[in-house]
Parts: structure tokens; sequence; C-alpha cells
């Protein structure tokens, strides 16, 4: 069989598609990936070997925007290509993974009455969900708290995909300078990296250094000169901009200072990693709050609004956190088995449909 991915905008988007196209593939399965052209996808999508075809959509901004006069050409422009794409491919399956570039391909597929299935990383479903989920297949939620945002759609939980690493256990921090036996705090706001984060780090890391922490800090590339030309040199520090190791990194830290994006919190579990989580406060429709919440429901997290954010409160919540009770609670956790469920969940329904 052969299934289109409708898949960008952002790691938390593109991630899962990767992940249940590689898994398909690995069962013998071809696919393609349908996102914006020149873009994160794209260059993805190179990475991993999918084949790719190129669209031309923008997002819709919620406030008051010139570019939202351009939204409903560009729109029509991309389900019209999408169509032929899915045609020309000879395209039996449509799996779409949230954000704006999934709603042309999957209104494409709809229209083209192909089976289509969406996939929600996020615990507050996004606008393209919202408006699809009830017109699809499945729908695959990663959160319990989504369901009562989408009470008309058939919905799963399984989690959400990632992507697996074959070099997690040979990883070791003695390749970055530092030590494999001392408690490690891993600091991320990201790949674009948060100012307000770095900064509160920035004002207690002697304090956590004299605490017997080892620090990895990944400052994301736009503060990364001003923070390191101020730290690089201290024992027991590791400051970069972007490292590919950084799932390695988690699977042997202790504690985690991050930000709360689907992808992170899927691999924080994924690597039983507790952590201070700090939702960005401009997220589409306040979704961080939402999986932040919902983690430290969970008892694997702590949630610190960035509207308290300071170094006094960030130091008193690495201070105050019972790290063996949430590790404890993480691997109570199921194992993440969301590809594989999925895609047996997907291949189920073609199977129920030719009996």
């Amino acid at each position: 069989m052969k299934f289109a991915f409708g898949a960008g905008g952002t790691g938390g988007h593109i991630v899962p598609a990767l992940a249940l196209a590689a898994e398909l593939r690995s069962q013998g399965h071809d696919c393609i990936l349908i996102g914006n052209a020149t873009s994160m996808e794209e260059r993805l999508a190179t990475q991993h070997g999918l084949p790719f075809f190129p669209i031309k959509i923008q997002k819709l901004y919620r406030s008051l925007k010139p570019q939202n006069l351009l939204f409903p050409l560009f729109l029509a422009g991309s389900i019209v290509k999408s169509r032929k794409i899915l045609r020309d491919e000879h395209i039996d399956g449509v799996v779409t993974t949230g954000g704006f570039v999934a709603g042309p391909v999957a209104i494409a597929a709809i229209s083209q009455k192909v089976p289509c299935f969406l996939h929600e990383s996020n615990s507050f479903p996004g606008l393209t969900t919202k408006h699809l989920a009830k017109h699809l297949q499945r729908t695959y939620i990663s959160f319990e708290e989504s369901r009562k945002y989408l009470p008309k759609a058939n919905l799963k939980n399984f989690g959400i995909p990632i992507l697996k690493s074959a070099n997690d256990t040979q990883f070791s921090f003695k390749s970055l300078g530092l030590s494999d036996d001392k408690p490690t705090l891993l600091i991320s706001g990201g790949s674009q990296g948060s100012l307000a984060i770095n900064s509160a780090v920035s004002s207690i890391i002697s304090v956590l250094l004299g605490d017997g922490w080892q620090i990895l800090w990944q400052t994301g590339r736009l503060s990364y000169k001003q923070f390191y030309d101020q730290h690089n040199g201290r024992e027991g520090l590791y400051i970069f901009d972007f490292d590919s190791e950084l799932s390695s990194m988690m699977k042997k830290a202790d504690l985690a200072i991050t930000r709360a994006g689907a992808m992170t919190i899927a691999e924080l579990e994924a690597a039983s990693l507790p952590a201070v989580l700090i939702p960005l406060p401009t997220a589409a429709e306040n979704h961080q709050y939402y999986n932040a919440r919902a983690q430290k429901d969970k008892g694997v997290a702590e949630l610190l609004v960035q509207s308290e954010l300071s170094p006094q409160t960030l130091l008193t919540a690495i201070k105050d956190l019972d790290r063996e009770k949430l590790h404890n609670n993480m691997l109570r956790l199921p194992e993440n088995m969301a590809s594989e469920q999925i895609v047996k969940d997907i291949l189920s329904f073609f199977k129920e449909t030719t009996c």
C-alpha cells in the first residue's frame, strides 16, 4: 500500500509523521510526505529518505494580520495540488499530524474519498484538528484530556510517535567533557531557545554548579553567543545551541528544565526524565500550558508558568522537587509503542473494509 503524509511547520508535527512513516516502511509500505517547499519538513523528509511533494500553504493567524488575506488563495491552491498528488501517486491512505499543512492534504483526501487519519500530539487540539476530526476514519490523540474537545470524532489514544535511536546506550557525557557519575541537569528552551529561561538560568548557574549539578545547557541559536561568552569554560558545564544527541542526553540526565511542547514531553517520557516544565505562553491556544498541566497531574513533572519565572522561583522549583518520586512515576508509564500501535490500527481499518 502507499500512504501520503501531510505534516509541517514545527518538529512537533513533523517528527510523529516521520516516525509513523518509518514504521509503515519497515512493514513494506511506501510513503511520501506533502508539505511546504524549502521548509523544515522538506529538509527532514530528505534526511530520512522520504519522497517529498511541495505545496504552498501558510498558517491562519489568530490576530488581524494582512497575511490572512492570502490564506483562502493558498488554501484553495494547495487543496487542488494535493488532490493531484494523491491521484497521480495512487495513494491508498492519508495520514496527517495536525498543524496548518495538514489541512489541505486532509481536505483533498476527504474530497476524493481516500481514507484519512489524523494524529494530534497536543492535549488541546489545534484549529485544523477540531474542524477535521469528525470527518476522518480515525483521530489519534495523545492525552485523555483531548476527548472533551473532540466529541464527535472516532478517537483512540496511543500516545505520541517518536523516532527511535540506536545510539543511546553508546552515549557518554565524557564525550562532552563531563562525568558519567554526577547528577546532571538538562536545560532546553528548544532549537530557537528561550531568552526567559536562559536569563533565569544564567543568574543561578553558579549556585547550581556549587550544589553539585553538572549542566547541559541548550541555549538555542538566537542567544547562544550571549550566554556562551558569559559562561563558557566553567567546569561542569556544556553549553550549546543545538546537538543531534539531545535525546541521548535526556536518557542519561537526572532532571530537565524545558518547554512543554508535545514532542518534548514524549521524549521526556521515553527517557523517564522528570522535569520542571515552563510552557511557552505564546504557543497557539496556550496548548503548552495544558500539556504541562497534564504531566503535573500524572505526577511526572512540575509546572512553572513563565509569568512566575525568576531566578529564585526556578531555583526553588529545582531544590523542592521530589526527583525520586517523579522518576518512579515515570517508570510506571507504559513504554512508548505509539508508532507500532497506530500503524497496526490504520492497517486494521483497511483489512476491515476489504472483508
